[in-house]
């Protein structure tokens, strides 16, 4: 089931917030339509990455529509924000915690962490030195591109 436990989870959230407690709720829920593994299959296949995108969002949905989940209200795609993460972005490394090398961005982890105010894997600390974790990210595609 992996990730689809998350989506019933928040399912399952979402209406006893609305359903019990009476809450209106608008759950908006992203899509990351364009990635190093979406533009490298584009490249392969010669498809446009936003049909391959589609594809794998409808199949998506679907899954929700099959595991009986509500669908949220809104989807945002990272394709429809890509001038806003640019500029995020450049404040990033204009704040000196990312750098540019080889066409790519990098997030400096170390002097983020050299910032009392910041503590970098906060919500997440025991995957801050995770090998496998990091691992299986670079083995599922993240970062073929560079």
């Amino acid at each position: 089931m992996g990730h689809a436990r998350n989506y019933v989870s928040f399912d399952i959230i979402r209406r006893i917030m609305t359903d019990y407690f009476g809450y209106d709720v608008r759950q908006v829920m992203n899509i990351t339509d364009i990635d190093d593994k979406i533009i490298r299959k584009s490249n392969e296949t010669g498809q446009h990455f936003l049909e391959i995108s589609r594809h794998f969002e409808n199949e998506f949905i679907q899954d929700l529509r099959a595991l009986g989940c509500q669908l949220p209200d809104t989807i945002v795609r990272v394709s429809e924000y890509v001038p806003e993460i640019v500029k995020y972005i450049e404040k990033i490394i204009e704040n000196g915690y990312a750098y540019e090398s080889k066409g790519s961005v990098y997030f400096d982890v170390v002097k983020f962490n050299q910032n009392e105010k910041h503590t970098y894997g906060k919500l997440e600390p025991t995957s801050v030195n995770d090998l496998e974790k990091i691992a299986a990210g670079l083995a599922e595609g993240e970062g073929v591109l560079s």
